[in-house]
């Protein structure tokens, strides 16, 4: 049974506002790692090579959780795609109706619990996967609220 309207109005808000939260995160370690990096770079001494590899260790860390919340983020584009393409809620693989459960507790599910621990366990490989890109000033308006997206993303989120 496909997702009714007011699921999927509820999963859009859920996926932007996650997208924005997502965003502000991103932003926040991208800023964490540039200054750890600065203050690597101004105490290269060796009285401070504990707060040198402290450092460093912050920056790793950083990246990867910017790494970490971009896939994520890539994942709601993706969602937020589905569900203008009317394909949301519905599995990449089997194509049956993803349980509207798993929707509400992952909302960029793209496969149903089934195909899902299939590929986990390397027993079943997607058919396809879904590629999204997205220019600059699309991922710009998409931070902001619905008001502010460009008419041609409107037509699409």
């Amino acid at each position: 049974m496909a997702l009714t309207k007011e699921q999927l109005n509820k999963a859009r808000e859920i996926l932007l506002d996650k997208r924005t939260s997502l965003v502000n995160q991103v932003e926040r370690l991208a800023k964490d790692a540039a200054e750890s990096t600065a203050a690597t770079e101004n105490s290269k001494s060796p009285l401070n090579s504990a707060d040198n590899a402290s450092d460093a260790y912050d920056q790793d860390f950083a990246f990867i959780s910017m790494e970490s919340e971009e896939e994520i983020m890539r994942k709601v584009d993706v969602a937020l795609l589905r569900i203008k393409d009317k394909t949301y809620g519905t599995c990449d693989d089997c194509g049956t109706t993803i349980n509207p459960e798993r929707i509400e507790y992952l909302p960029w599910a793209t496969l149903c619990i089934k195909c899902q621990e299939l590929e986990e366990r390397g027993i079943k490989r997607r058919k396809r996967i879904r590629e999204f890109d997205i220019d600059d000033d699309t991922e710009e308006a998409l931070i902001g609220d619905d008001n502010d997206l460009p008419r041609t993303l409107k037509d699409r989120v």
